[in-house]
C-alpha cells in the first residue's frame, strides 16, 4: 500500500459555499478576518459554530 500525502480525515471538506456579498461587507469581513489571523473560510466557520452552539442553548 502507497502511504503518500496527507492521512486522510474522518469527515473531509468536499463542498464548496459561494455566497454574494456587497462590496461593503467583503471589506468588513476581510478586516475583520486580518486583524483576527483568520482565512474568511475561519470566520465563517467560527461563526455557523457559535450560532449553532447558541440556539442549542436556549
Amino acid at each position: 500500500m502507497n502511504v503518500n500525502g496527507r492521512p486522510q480525515v474522518e469527515n473531509p471538506k468536499k463542498k464548496v459555499l459561494g455566497v454574494r456579498v456587497t462590496s461593503d461587507e467583503h471589506e468588513q469581513i476581510t478586516q475583520y478576518a486580518a486583524e483576527h489571523h483568520r482565512t474568511i473560510s475561519q470566520v465563517i466557520l467560527e461563526r455557523l459554530e457559535f450560532l449553532e452552539k447558541e440556539t442549542h442553548s436556549n
